[in-house]
């Protein structure tokens, strides 16, 4: 019987070729020579590859740019391909702390390749304990600088190529939104540094962003409010109100227009107190609006939070 491919799981080889940074010819030759990558035909003669093999051609890519010969890498798995690179699971870098470390960029890019396979495959267990090692070998913000921002741009892009779908994302964020709930409710205890109040606009679907907020503000002195998303304006400016917070940070979502947020911002900005910082980050986010702080990256965010701490106003820093 003749097998029935779905095609939304397969690429060209121009796609594959686009998606990996690998030649047509480099992957033409590799599957006659190596048989890698596996190709399934179509009743056209045509070829096709599975999506599922992206990440890890992307790191067989690294592996050859850091020297390794095509002989050597192209058959190999993700797993062979990180120990080749030098990355080793927290605890097995501690029985050999001799052992020499490759490039960290490099190596954090190959992990995040191999989450990304995890991901096409579904294997929730497997992603949920590369969190939790890599928050326990790096810390909780070079967790999200370094791993859980770099994965979620990963995830987009390969929303954008059309790699993952839409399916996978929702898969990886609620991933993502579970572990991240545990981990900052468990770092703000016993804060009784600057207030924080931390939600979204009315009708903001997403909890990512301000989740991610959450652990970077609970990385700090400062004590996190979390309202959760999709309040109403007049519900975060009675909490304002109520816990007297010396800033609120919000998350705007691509799913807003910058007219819509922009609106909805001036109405907060001017129903709280003048003393109250507002910051705000996503892609839906308004650059220009008065009184409002507009911070593109957690790192700035991190900066403006030391600030608060030092002087009770957080001042942004030019980027």
């Amino acid at each position: 019987m003749t097998n029935v491919i779905n095609m939304e799981d397969y690429l060209s080889i121009g796609e594959l070729a686009d998606l990996t940074g690998l030649g047509v010819h480099t992957l033409r030759v590799w599957e006659k020579r190596y048989g890698a990558p596996q190709s399934q035909r179509l009743p056209s003669g045509h070829r096709r590859y599975p999506k599922k093999e992206v990440p890890r051609l992307r790191a067989i890519a690294k592996a050859l740019d850091s020297g390794y010969r095509a002989s050597k890498v192209v058959t190999a798995t993700m797993e062979e391909l990180q120990s080749l690179m030098g990355f080793t699971p927290f605890i097995e870098s501690k029985q050999n702390p001799n052992k020499i470390e490759r490039d960290p960029l490099t190596s954090n890019e190959m992990l995040i390749e191999n989450w990304i396979q995890w991901i096409h495959s579904g294997n929730d267990d497997a992603l949920l304990n590369g969190f939790h090692e890599q928050w326990g070998r790096h810390g909780a913000l070079n967790f999200m600088l370094n791993f859980a921002v770099p994965l979620m741009e990963r995830v987009g892009k390969g929303w954008e190529t059309k790699e993952l779908t839409i399916t996978h994302e929702h898969f990886v964020s609620e991933c993502m939104v579970s572990f991240l709930s545990e981990k900052w409710r468990q770092l703000n205890t016993r804060k009784t540094g600057p207030v924080v109040l931390i939600t979204t606009l009315p009708g903001e679907p997403y909890t990512l962003g301000i989740l991610m907020c959450a652990v970077v503000t609970s990385v700090t002195s400062s004590k996190v409010i979390y309202l959760g998303a999709d309040n109403p304006i007049e519900e975060i400016i009675d909490a304002a109100d109520k816990y007297k917070p010396e800033a609120i940070t919000l998350s705007i979502s691509h799913t807003f227009d910058y007219t819509t947020a922009g609106n909805q911002l001036k109405i907060l900005r001017s129903g709280i107190n003048n003393k109250i910082s507002i910051f705000t980050g996503g892609k839906g986010s308004p650059e220009n609006i008065p009184g409002v702080s507009y911070i593109p990256s957690f790192e700035s965010y991190y900066d403006f939070l030391i600030d608060l701490e030092q002087t009770g106003k957080g001042q942004v820093k030019e980027i």
